[in-house]
């Protein structure tokens, strides 16, 4: 089949890329302790990409169906009124492979299974746990890229994750919990599944006892994970640059300022090791690399594709990302976070005589063009005279993403990368957010 691709790239046109995508891939949801939806499959397809005047794509799902897709391509890209320039990039021919000690596609389904049997019965012994739900999804993926300017990669990596839901009761009372781990890697990235099941069950237990939130802005203590979508949502994709090509980003036209507090420093870095939104090269065949978003403050990059790059006159910064063969590329973060800082937590609640502490995140709005944003955290605690006192619940965190940064007076030294899936256009994409905790004033309400 490569032989056939490889003529493709003979097409008359400026450019052309063709990936192919294998994914073999295993998925089983546990509700209540019995296992209720289980698909296992393989997925195939192949994409072509080609550059004419302006763009042109189409898919196939089989090899007989790959020459009439590249004819397909190849009208579309002479229909285009634009004309499209990419930025110049090494064409590069590699075979890399992600680390994995325990391979999904080694183990047996019993084996699998075993993941939510043992997060259940850490489960069952919560009284106050009505219901449960586990979730186990792995894939096993394969793609080569090959573009007409020489360049061949082919990557191998495996992607496991393990998620947990929890409904908590007490009277009338009901809360609901959640937790989720994961990694590019294999099945050593689930070993404490039930540590992650027994943290959604007290969760959901603690939201029982807590009260409403005050209203009003607050000294806030944002926790790794709160900030980590934080980062992701209000800052991540307002760097995106298609965003910003299109004005759709209040960053745009802002490199080299200002644009946050000097502690704070982010960065999107595809190399992270076992990060779930790492891989080797994006979905144009660039390399993947660690590039500083924001330096103590100051505005570095925005993410590429090599056509954004090319608009505005820029490097390519490998984030280029389709979801499978079945979507065109575009700018897109990976594993996106914040520096770690010096400060303890107990240094960063010490002088707050009246703040709120938040933890989590149940999602939320976001305006990349106003720079305005709203997330609802998982959980909370009022913050009083220096100490972490009264939990609350359905807590909203709302304000300017600009004015946020600027006030942030304190990051900790405690980090981590938590995993998602991150959507735009139609496509998701595997990503990686987080960091550590940080301080900041924000404005703080109910949800409900």
């Amino acid at each position: 089949m490569l032989r056939e691709v490889r003529e493709l790239l003979e097409l008359p046109a400026r450019f052309v890329d063709i990936t192919l995508h294998d994914v073999e891939s295993t998925s089983i949801l546990m509700k209540d302790g019995s296992a209720k939806e289980i698909a296992t499959g393989r997925s195939f397809g192949i994409s072509v990409r080609v550059l004419d005047r302006g763009w042109g794509f189409a898919y196939a799902s089989s090899a007989g169906e790959l020459k009439d897709a590249a004819e397909r391509a190849l009208r579309g890209a002479r229909l285009a009124k634009e004309r499209v320039e990419l930025a110049d990039v090494k064409a590069t021919r590699d075979k890399v492979e992600a680390i994995a000690k325990l391979h999904p596609s080694r183990a047996t389904f019993e084996e699998k299974l075993d993941y939510l049997f043992r997060a259940h019965d850490v489960a069952k012994s919560y009284k106050s746990v009505v219901s449960t739900s586990f979730a186990y999804n792995d894939a096993s993926v394969k793609i080569i890229y090959l573009n007409s300017e020489g360049a061949e990669v082919e990557m191998r990596y495996p992607r496991v994750a393990f998620y947990a839901q929890i409904f908590a009761k007490e009277g009338a009372k009901i809360q609901f919990a959640s937790e989720r781990v994961g990694a590019t890697s294999g099945l050593e990235a689930l070993v404490n599944v039930e540590e992650v099941a027994k943290e959604a069950c007290e969760k959901a237990q603690r939201l029982l006892y807590a009260r409403a939130p005050p209203s009003g802005e607050f000294t806030v203590v944002i926790d790794p994970k709160l900030t980590g979508v934080f980062i992701h949502e209000a800052l991540g994709h307002a760097v995106e640059a298609d965003h910003v090509v299109q004005g759709e980003s209040i960053l745009a036209g802002k490199l080299g300022q200002s644009i946050a507090s000097e502690l704070v420093t982010i960065y999107d870095d595809p190399t992270l090791k076992q990060g779930f939104g790492s891989y080797f090269y994006d979905s144009e065949g660039v390399k993947a690399q660690k590039k500083a978003v924001v330096e103590h403050g100051v505005l570095r990059s925005y993410l590429h594709s090599r056509e954004t790059a090319a608009k505005l006159g820029q490097e390519p910064t490998g984030n280029a990302r389709a979801q499978g063969y079945n979507f065109p590329p575009m700018p897109r973060m990976s594993n996106t976070y914040l520096a770690r800082g010096d400060a303890s937590f107990e240094e960063l609640i010490e002088d707050v005589k009246q703040g709120v502490y938040l933890l989590g995140s149940r999602g939320g709005e976001v305006d990349t063009a106003r720079g305005v944003f709203q997330f609802s955290a998982e959980e909370g605690y009022l913050i009083e005279k220096g100490e972490v006192t009264t939990p609350v619940r359905d807590v909203a965190l709302s304000g300017e993403t600009l004015e946020i940064l600027r006030r942030v007076d304190a990051v900790s030294k405690n980090w981590g990368v938590h995993i998602g899936y991150c959507g735009k256009n139609g496509q998701l994409v595997a990503v990686g957010d987080g960091g550590p905790a940080i301080r900041t004033v924000a404005t703080v309400g109910g949800t409900q």
